[in-house]
């Protein structure tokens, strides 16, 4: 058993660790200097990163390609200090949902139940592997079309020395400071390098609490398990019922204690996804329009991590809601007609609590679930309708 718990804890959360551990945000690490200093440095790279792109497009508004990437940037710096400095200042929830899932890993011996928790912890990795995917794609994405754009440009200026481009908007910052031209490799592999740790504190700590939540998910499914096969066996059902009306308090407060995590920086993320969306689809449908192949390539790609990161949150809330509205129907579905008149009775209160289920909210009043990601979809849509109507006017 000690082996088969290895193995499973090491499946469900093994890319977590990869993702959070580097910035300082794994639940289960020790909170000391090493980890305040990798959370420190992890937030100077992205202040850094939001400061210049800021500070760029101040000095600079007159190329609207770059304004628009230095927005997709600047939002997403501003999302992932948001994040970081979230889960490490207040990792309450988080350390509370991780310690608990040591716990149900270590003592989880039947079969039926590790092979639930084993599909759920698929699906936090297909979730996790989903968003870092476009994420990372799209930071190189950002990186190789600075390099297709210089070579574009050499044969129509041959004779003039234009200044080189970099990943992330930065040309008049570097020609106000008077950088070198011999630090162009080292400032080019160190702005990639920005934004591979944007990639990683933003859609990172989004697969950190995905995978949690998952998991978290996994455990719910056990409990409705639980309560479908709850009878009066032995004549131990008082037994048996208060313990798992324990369990379902328990993982309640996990849920609220995870949602509280998430909660105050959500309302930030879906409104900049609204926003992004909408830039990113119009200057998708303006490099369209010109043949731009590589800014069709970077916008489409930006605006499906976008896209893919909403999903994940959207599906990730309704999942939840979704199994916790399932215990309710397990234990009506139970066999309490064999049970003892003072447990039957108390079901109704077990289904009833569960048609109030937890719900993963932002802002603590905005429900986020698919319903949300449809009605944002249809919003960014209407704003972009908009757009395309005053260029074309």
């Amino acid at each position: 058993m000690k082996a088969a718990f290895k193995k499973d804890f090491a499946y469900a959360m093994t890319p977590l660790k990869i993702l959070s551990w580097p910035v300082g945000t794994w639940p289960l690490q020790d909170y000391n200097a090493f980890s305040s200093a990798r959370t420190i440095l992890a937030v100077f790279f992205l202040l850094l990163m939001v400061t210049i792109v800021q500070t760029e497009l101040c000095l600079d508004r007159s190329d609207a390609e770059k304004n628009l990437d230095a927005l997709v940037l600047i939002t997403c710096g501003i999302l992932a200090v948001a994040k970081v400095i979230c889960f490490r200042v207040w990792p309450a929830g988080l350390v509370a949902n991780f310690t608990s899932a040591v716990a149900d890993y270590e003592r989880t011996s039947d079969k039926e139940k590790r092979v639930i928790l084993r599909r759920h912890a698929r699906m936090g990795r297909v979730a996790c592997a989903g968003v870092i995917f476009f994420s990372y794609f799209g930071s190189t994405l950002f990186m190789l079309a600075t390099m297709f754009a210089e070579k574009e440009e050499e044969p129509f200026n041959v004779t003039e020395k234009d200044a080189p481009n970099y990943p992330i908007p930065s040309e008049n910052i570097l020609a106000i400071v008077n950088a070198p031209d011999s630090l162009f490799v080292l400032i080019f592999v160190l702005e990639y390098m920005m934004m591979l740790m944007t990639s990683t504190g933003n859609l990172g700590s989004d697969s950190l609490f995905f995978g949690i939540a998952f998991h978290l998910c996994g455990q719910v499914e056990v409990l409705r398990l639980e309560f479908s096969k709850l009878n009066n066996e032995h004549g131990r059902a008082v037994d048996r019922f208060v313990v798992l009306i324990k369990r379902h308090i328990y993982l309640l407060h996990l849920a609220e204690m995870l949602n509280g995590t998430i909660s105050s920086v959500l309302i930030v993320q879906l409104f900049s996804s609204c926003i992004l969306i909408c830039t990113s689809g119009f200057q998708f449908i303006l490099a369209l329009s010109v043949g731009n192949v590589v800014l069709v390539i970077k916008t489409f790609t930006s605006q499906s991590a976008l896209l893919v990161q909403l999903f994940a949150y959207s599906y990730v809330g309704d999942y939840l809601t979704r199994r916790m509205e399932n215990v309710g129907n397990s234990a009506y579905f139970c066999s309490w007609y064999d049970l003892p008149k003072s447990v039957a009775k108390d079901i109704v209160y077990i289904i009833s609590r569960a048609h109030d289920p937890v719900q993963l909210t932002a802002g603590k009043f905005f429900v986020v679930n698919m319903e949300t990601y449809m009605s944002i979809l249809k919003t960014s849509m209407s704003y972009l309708s908009v757009l395309r109507v005053m260029v074309n006017a």
